[in-house]
């Protein structure tokens, strides 16, 4: 009996408080390894989307301006006034440069404004933006029609007006703008109604248009970056940001390219994180010193090196001017290579890797981008000079493109 309770008693006894204590210790450490690791592992993965979205931003940005400017100019054929603020002193223009600054080397981004088609082929998009000729009786085909006045499927006119940035307006928002019959003869929109458009002037040559003939409506759009601190919040709390719009003819100044920074620009944010646009143009004929200043379908050799390189892009000019050794020569007219460059960086600095909140400093050098030394300031003259600026800027992480783009339309 006393050997089963000895028995008994000894398969009663539990842990000891000193192993409790290990054990807890262990569980503790194994816990909290996991939660590091599960830190790590969530800050990874939120920086390696950072980085990914930043290469899109910069890539998908570089995308749209370079469609645009494929088309630019497109549809321009017969006008006789600039459409919006695409004009220099007065003067139509398919493109208008905005080089940051024309005395010298940039302290900011540059701006581009171009004039660009829109139109729909596409029935299941909505009405077609063709002229429209209903058949007649004992006829075959739609009939031939006076373009002073162009007939258009129901609705087609509310859906063009709809379509223009910052639209809503219907088809009472076109009236003032530039339209392009087939891409080859242009007029100004002087009426809309459910069932066209009225021009003035009229288009000549009528029987050359009929059932079919695509209609495109012509906008000058710019792109701009716009740099913090946005007082008009046109990147709305994102800034710095790409804008995109058609800035009203009436907000352009006769000595200078369209600006979206400004009160009712129409210009909407297309991507956030885009800090940096350099732009820089090769020419054909706008050098009197190249083959007397005439165009010969080779790009100029602007440096004199006997071969077409990286110093054959201009920058810096002042389109607006005339200054040498170019002179009236230098026209955007004469341009056929634009070379796009995009910065875009990260929306947010990152906080370490670990578990604390330390910031880490991905550069400590600044990047020169086409003409624009990022030391000499980033948005404006000294933005990057002091020691806290400068930790600031390297904080975030930046991807670059470049591409170059030839401008189609412009082509002899």
């Amino acid at each position: 009996m006393r050997q089963s309770l000895d028995s008994w008693d000894h398969n009663q006894k539990g842990f000891t408080l000193t192993e409790i204590m290990v054990a807890t210790m262990m569980t503790t450490a194994i816990i909290a390894a996991g939660f590091g690791a599960l830190v790590v592992s969530q800050k990874t993965t939120r920086i390696t989307g950072q980085v990914g979205s930043t290469q899109a931003t910069a890539r998908n940005a570089l995308d749209m301006i370079t469609a645009d400017l494929k088309l630019a100019g497109f549809g321009m054929r017969g006008l006789a006034t600039s459409v919006g603020g695409c004009h220099i002193n007065g003067t139509p223009s398919a493109l208008v440069p905005g080089d940051n600054n024309p005395l010298g080397a940039d302290i900011g981004p540059d701006t581009i404004s171009m004039v660009v088609p829109m139109t729909n082929s596409v029935a299941l998009v909505g009405p077609l933006w063709q002229v429209f000729v209903p058949v007649a009786p004992g006829t075959i085909g739609g009939l031939k029609t006076p373009i002073a006045s162009i007939p258009m499927p129901a609705n087609a006119t509310t859906a063009m007006g709809n379509a223009i940035p910052g639209g809503g307006g219907g088809g009472a928002a076109l009236v003032g703008m530039s339209v392009s019959i087939g891409g080859v003869a242009g007029s100004t929109i002087q009426a809309v109604n459910a069932g066209g458009l009225t021009l003035n002037p009229a288009i000549p040559d009528p029987a050359a248009f009929g059932t079919g003939t695509q209609v495109y409506l012509l906008q000058c759009i710019t792109y701009q970056v716009i740099p913090p601190p946005d007082n008009l919040n046109l990147c709305q709390g994102t800034a710095p940001c790409l804008v995109r719009g058609a800035v009203p003819a009436l907000l352009v100044g006769p000595g200078g390219p369209p600006n979206c920074n400004q009160v009712n620009s129409g210009c909407i944010p297309i991507m956030d994180g885009v800090e940096d646009l350099q732009l820089a143009y090769a020419c054909d004929g706008c050098d009197p010193r190249v083959n007397s200043g005439r165009p010969d379908l080779q790009p100029d050799d602007l440096n004199q090196s006997n071969q077409f390189d990286q110093a054959d892009f201009i920058t810096n000019r002042n389109w607006f001017g005339t200054a040498g050794p170019y002179g009236t020569f230098m026209t955007p007219r004469t341009v056929r290579l634009v070379q796009v460059t995009i910065v875009a960086r990260q929306t947010r600095a990152d906080q370490g890797m670990g578990e604390g909140q330390s910031t880490p400093m991905h550069s400590t050098t600044f990047p020169v981008i086409s003409d624009h030394n990022h030391a000499n300031g980033l948005f404006a003259l000294g933005d990057n000079s002091s020691a806290a600026q400068q930790a600031a800027y390297f904080q975030f992480r930046r991807r670059i493109l470049t591409r170059t783009i030839e401008l189609r339309n412009q082509r002899l």
